[in-house]
C-alpha cells in the first residue's frame, strides 16, 4: 500500500508545499522582471512620481525595495523547499536522519534572515509612501512573536531530530 493511500495528510501537505512554490516562485519572476522593466521605463516612472509629489530618486528606492524583495522570496522559496523535502522523508519512512536535522536549522535561520529583513524592507517602504505623500500606507515594522516562536520551533525541532539520529545510531551499534 502506498504511503499516499494510508496516509493523506502527507498527500495534502505535498500539494500545498508545491502551490506555495509556485506561487512563491511567480512571484519572485514577476519582482524580478519588474527591476529591469523599472529601469528601462525609468523616464515615465520618474515623471509619475514628481507628478505625485516624489522625487526623482524614488524610483531608485523602489527597485532596491524590489531586489531585496526578491531576495526575501528566494529564502521563502529555500524555507519550503526544505519543509517539502522533510515531507518526503516522512514519506518514505525514514525522517530521523541528519539531513532533516541540517534541513530544520537552515529553516530556523532563514525565517531569522527574513524577520530581521522585513524591518529595514518596511521601513524603506514607508519612506517611499512618505516621499510619494500616501497618507492611506500603513506599515507595521517590527518582528511579531509568532515568528520568534517558530523560529525557536524550529531549532529546538533541529536538536531534537539530531539526538533522535543520533539515539537510533547508538541503538544500531549496540544490537
Amino acid at each position: 500500500m502506498s504511503t499516499i493511500t494510508s496516509d493523506p495528510l502527507l498527500a495534502v501537505a505535498k500539494g500545498i508545499l508545491y502551490f506555495i512554490l509556485g506561487a512563491i516562485g511567480i512571484a519572485g519572476a514577476g519582482v524580478a522582471i519588474a527591476i529591469p522593466a523599472l529601469a528601462i521605463f525609468n523616464g515615465k516612472a520618474i515623471a509619475q512620481l514628481t507628478q505625485a509629489g516624489a522625487p526623482g530618486y524614488t524610483v531608485w528606492l523602489i527597485m532596491a525595495l524590489l531586489a531585496i524583495v526578491v531576495g526575501v522570496l528566494y529564502l521563502a522559496w529555500r524555507f519550503f523547499v526544505h519543509m517539502l523535502r522533510i515531507v518526503r522523508s516522512v514519506e518514505e519512512g525514514d525522517p530521523f536522519v541528519p539531513a532533516n536535522a541540517d534541513r530544520l536549522t537552515s529553516m530556523a535561520w532563514i525565517m531569522l534572515a527574513i524577520n530581521v529583513v522585513s524591518i529595514p524592507v518596511a521601513a524603506l517602504g514607508a519612506y517611499i509612501a512618505k516621499l510619494a505623500h500616501d497618507a492611506s500606507v500603513n506599515i507595521d515594522v517590527g518582528v511579531g512573536g509568532g515568528g520568534i516562536v517558530l523560529i525557536l520551533t524550529l531549532f529546538v525541532l533541529a536538536r531534537v531530530f539530531r539526538k533522535g539520529t543520533e539515539m537510533r545510531a547508538d541503538l544500531e551499534g549496540t544490537v
